[in-house]
This record gives structure tokens, C-alpha cells and sequence, in this order.
């Protein structure tokens, strides 16, 4: 009877410890379609249709631009140097820290996915040749570029300054500065994604999951449904399309 005891606290004890906790810290209502994530100073970035929006602490900015239809997508990796996609027209606009116009970018060809680089560089997903490439927008030059993806149906991409992430459907694909495939991370059924510090957390069936060396589960109480979240510096963000919830795990 002692053994059975025993054997049942190791598996509790072990299965505690097999998770990330955390804790709730505030909870805003944010109605969008699209929440984006936050930066450092804890400003929340979200979009519908043509509008994008920076919630801060005082007030709430916006911007829009219609001549371009609705937004496809934003990068606050640099919030100074926010990136608003509009793929129906292949432009890309570049924003300061209070949504004002820095730059307009119109692109060369059909390209599906954008993402911020370093300096005057974008991150490139090409419509047609499916290469990722390394664009210079003041100069309208490619600095590197990848091997074609052949046979690859890819469902999003995000980028640091050094590295390329690639959703596909196989996982999550790494390149590196120069265009080269680095690893590849094959967990099928992956909702959404995001890689901070190195660090990758994907989402599957409302379930967030950190992945380093083993694949730890990330518990959030009181949540059931996920529709993408955002980390930042040991904080989550998660949003269930009516609430967003901030948690912390420090």
C-alpha cells in the first residue's frame, strides 16, 4: 500500500513540474479581429479591415489607410519601425512609434508574407518562386535569398533580424541571415507561433506549448479558448477574439 502511495505522489510531483504555471495579471476588452501582440511598455497592437490600432495607457491611436484595402498583416518586432502589409495591392507601409507614415513600399512582384529585417531590409515570401528573400526597400536590391520551396504550402512567416520562421504545414521551418535552411521543427496541427529569445511557442488546440529542450504544456487558468497569443520578456498574452488576458510567469 506504501508503494502504490508513493508511486501515485511521483507521478503527481512529476507531472506538476512537466508544466509551466502562471499567473493572471490583468484582463482588457479589446474587440478586433486581429490582435497583434505588446512591446516593452506594455501597448497592445490589434487590427480589422483597414484600421490598425496601439492601445496605451492613456488613450488609443490609430491608423488607416484605404487606399489599399484591408491590412494583411503587422510586425512590431521594431516598434519604431512597425510594418503594415497589404497584400492585395503589395505594399508595405512603415510606421513610427505613433502610427505616423515613415516610408511607402511599393514591392517589385506578388509576395505573400513580409516581415521586418534589419535596418532598411524586409523579410520576403515570394508569390511565384517561393523563395524567401532579403530585400533593401531604399535600394531595391535583394542581399540574399533562399533555394526555392518546392512542394511547401506555407501558412505564415515571422522573422527576427538574423533568422527566418516559415509555418508550413510539415512544422515550423528555420533560415538563417543569408537564406540558408537551418532545422526544421515537425509538429503538425500548429494554429499559431512564435519564437522569443530563441525560444519557440506554438499553439494547438488551445493549448500553449513552450519547445526547448523537451515540449513543456503552459498553463493558463480560467482559459478554454486561445485564438493566438504573444510573449514578451516572461508574459503572455492570449486573446480569445472578445478578451485579452495578460499572465506572467516570473
Amino acid at each position: 500500500m506504501r508503494n502504490i502511495l508513493f508511486i501515485l505522489f511521483l507521478f503527481c510531483f512529476l507531472k506538476s513540474y512537466s508544466q509551466i504555471h502562471t499567473h493572471l495579471k490583468k484582463t482588457i476588452t479589446i474587440e478586433t479581429d486581429n490582435f497583434v501582440g505588446s512591446d516593452y511598455d506594455f501597448n497592445y497592437y490589434y487590427f480589422s479591415n483597414t484600421v490598425l490600432s496601439k492601445m496605451k495607457s492613456q488613450e488609443t491611436i490609430n491608423y488607416s489607410n484605404f487606399l489599399y484595402g484591408n491590412i494583411s498583416s503587422v510586425d512590431i518586432t521594431n516598434p519604431l519601425k512597425i510594418v503594415v502589409f497589404y497584400r492585395a495591392f503589395n505594399v508595405v507601409i512603415i510606421l513610427d512609434s505613433q502610427l505616423n507614415e515613415i516610408d511607402s513600399i511599393q514591392l517589385p512582384y506578388d509576395v505573400s508574407f513580409v516581415s521586418k529585417g534589419n535596418a532598411n531590409h524586409l523579410w520576403l515570401f515570394t508569390t511565384n518562386t517561393q523563395v524567401i528573400e532579403n530585400y533593401n526597400f531604399k535600394t531595391n536590391t535583394i542581399a540574399s535569398r533562399s533555394q526555392p520551396l518546392k512542394n511547401t504550402s506555407v501558412l505564415n512567416m515571422k522573422s527576427t533580424e538574423n533568422y527566418v520562421y516559415l509555418h508550413a504545414k510539415s512544422g515550423i521551418k528555420t533560415f538563417d541571415y543569408l537564406g540558408n535552411y537551418i532545422k526544421e521543427d515537425k509538429t503538425k496541427d500548429i494554429d499559431h507561433f512564435q519564437y522569443n529569445n530563441r525560444v519557440l511557442y506554438t499553439l494547438s488546440k488551445d493549448t500553449i506549448y513552450q519547445k526547448k529542450e523537451t515540449t513543456l504544456p503552459i498553463l493558463f487558468d480560467g482559459i478554454s479558448n486561445i485564438k493566438n497569443f504573444f510573449t514578451l520578456n516572461n508574459h503572455f498574452f492570449i486573446f480569445d477574439s472578445s478578451q485579452l488576458y495578460v499572465f506572467s510567469n516570473e
